[in-house]
């Protein structure tokens, strides 16, 4: 759907989720009817009590998009993304905020519901929280009775449309069917407009170590004696860098794929594995069982990539040195090629 607002937005400055997290209080302040509908959708009762807020700083100063209470009780927190990474403090400290029976809801693009949703996974199996999830709807259940759920901005936003246009709201109608357009016009874009941080040299660093570090975790497993570079080659591709390695039988991928980062996961590295055999590398039935035994192990979200095979992605740890993350990903190598035997 085009709109006037999302006809402009490349000219408004500021935040596109701020744009959107306003617009859609506006419309559940506004409107009972948007506010059961949006209950519903999260399975709250009682849904038109609920008093939306924007910005409301909490304890830990986490900001939160917009905030529910319902008789002075929070009740819903609301975080809208569009291409933002997840913050330090999502899910942990906006959890820690709610009470039992609450909502934490992240809303984004329709292509960002699995790397989010798998992200949200990574992060809660490492804060050791009790928690179930239901991969198909996108959301978890976490002790004691807290509900996450990722939904996407046209689930929402069509779902109150609905709602409105039964009501024969056409003012609200107007408004909403602006908030879409302009959601459907930044999920479309294929360029995001430059921010001046992008430019900074910090930024360029950054980059440059993605292949940097590729090339120095092969350099740790040869130093292991874990792997032989005998007629292997790097290579370069579309969104990408590429290190080919043997361990033993197999031969091995290390990848950056910005592409992947992009729309399957918080991470920017991937191995990938083969049999080697008379009729060259290949990755069987059988074998590419054994891969996902392995990524169910470690609660991984395997990826299979045309002309690479299925892939699995590897975490490098967060606020470390060089010499650390490169140790951490030649270890998570080093293990995975161990289950593979």
């Amino acid at each position: 759907m085009t709109s006037l607002l999302g006809k402009f937005y490349t000219r408004i400055i500021g935040s596109q989720e701020d744009i959107a997290s306003e617009g859609l209080a506006y419309i559940l302040q506004k409107s009972a009817t948007a506010r059961r509908v949006f209950a519903n959708v999260m399975q709250i009762d009682g849904g038109e009590d609920v008093v939306y807020t924007t910005q409301s700083v909490g304890d830990k100063l986490e900001r939160p998009d917009i905030s529910g209470k319902k008789h002075g009780r929070e009740v819903v927190l609301i975080e809208a993304k569009f291409w933002a990474s997840l913050t330090d403090n999502q899910p942990s400290t906006y959890l820690e905020r709610l009470g039992e029976g609450t909502v934490l809801m992240l809303v984004c693009p329709d292509l960002r519901v699995r790397p989010i949703y798998n992200e949200l996974k990574y992060r809660l199996q490492n804060s050791g929280q009790a928690f179930t999830h239901d991969d198909e709807r996108h959301c978890f259940h976490v002790e004691p009775g807290k509900r996450l759920i990722v939904k996407t901005w046209r689930e929402i936003l069509e779902s109150i449309r609905d709602g409105l246009r039964q009501d024969h709201d056409h003012k609200l109608l107007s408004d909403i069917d602006q908030i879409i357009g302009l959601c459907e016009t930044i999920d479309a874009a294929a360029f995001v407009p430059y921010q001046s941080e992008d430019f900074s040299p910090a930024t360029a660093k950054k980059i440059c170590s993605f292949y940097h570090i590729v090339d120095k975790v092969i350099d740790e497993l040869v130093k292991r004696d874990r792997a032989d570079l005998k007629g292997m080659r790097s290579a370069g591709q579309y969104c990408g860098y590429t290190r080919y390695f043997k361990v033993d039988t197999f031969a091995c991928a290390l990848h950056v794929f910005f592409d992947n980062w992009k729309s399957e996961s918080g991470t920017f590295f991937w191995l990938g594995f083969f049999e080697t055999t008379d009729d060259g590398w290949k990755q069987t039935d059988e074998f590419k069982a054994k891969i996902q035994d392995i990524a169910g192990k470690f609660s991984l979200i395997p990826f299979e990539r045309a002309n690479f095979g299925t892939l699995l992605p590897l975490r490098p740890p967060l606020n470390e040195n060089e010499d650390r993350v490169v140790a951490e990903i030649a270890n998570q190598i080093t293990v995975m090629i161990g289950m593979l035997k």
